[in-house]
């Protein structure tokens, strides 16, 4: 057995649904990973009265001030994720397969309430990476709405996915359960292939038709001289 297949199977037992993975102290009224990170849960209602007070100080820029606090939201999360990542592979996260790393991040994920995760390479030598949430956190405060509510987790991906990447990308969200999808999408990749994306999500282009328009263009700059 190889050391990355013992990886699996270790993995497979599940790293983030172990019952001491959030422990609990209620003298002290704190939860805490078992690395010492401290934890707390937010609910629907204090991410509504956050979100108004966003828009409410914000306004037009709150699309924005989301999508920056994410990007700061996710330096701190990949990076500690990687280290819980290194310790329990034994070896640097980045040695490890792209496979295990995002099942990593999928339990991770539905370990802390963020959604289930899902992420497609398929795309990615034409320079795109596909990710897919089910059941994320905003779109379900937010409801209905016009626009994609869900750009807390845009900047959250480009700085994840930038990280192992060694990277400077960007995330935009291509569907959204506030649109009346079933879930967030998003594509990662370089800023200036995704420029574009708010403007065919505006002239309501689904998801692989948004995908193709942009494989299109890359393929433009290749042929372009």
């Amino acid at each position: 057995m190889t050391q990355e297949t013992a990886s699996y199977v270790r993995l497979v037992s599940g790293y983030y649904s172990r019952p001491d993975y959030f422990a609990t102290d209620v003298d002290k009224g704190t939860i805490r990973t078992p690395t010492g990170t401290r934890v707390c849960a937010l609910t629907d209602d204090f991410l509504r009265g956050f979100r108004t007070a966003v828009q409410f100080e914000c306004g037009k820029a709150t699309d924005r001030v989301y999508k920056r606090c994410g990007f700061r939201w996710g330096t701190s999360f990949v990076e500690r994720f990687d280290r819980e990542m290194t310790e329990f592979f034994g070896v640097p996260a980045r040695e490890v397969s792209a496979g295990l790393v995002e099942r990593a991040l999928d339990e991770a994920f539905r370990a802390h309430g963020y959604g289930k995760l899902a992420v497609d390479y398929a795309e990615y030598d034409h320079g795109f990476i596909q990710v897919t949430l089910t059941d994320s956190v905003m779109p379900a405060v937010v409801g209905r709405s016009d626009k994609p509510s869900d750009a807390l987790m845009c900047g959250f991906f480009a700085a994840v996915f930038g990280f192992y990447a060694s990277a400077e990308l960007d995330c935009a969200q291509t569907q959204c359960p506030s649109r009346g999808a079933d879930s967030s999408r998003f594509l990662v990749g370089l800023a200036a292939r995704l420029a574009q994306v708010p403007k065919l999500v505006a002239d309501n282009l689904p998801h692989a038709a948004i995908l193709n328009r942009l494989k299109a263009q890359t393929a433009n700059e290749v042929r372009t001289p």
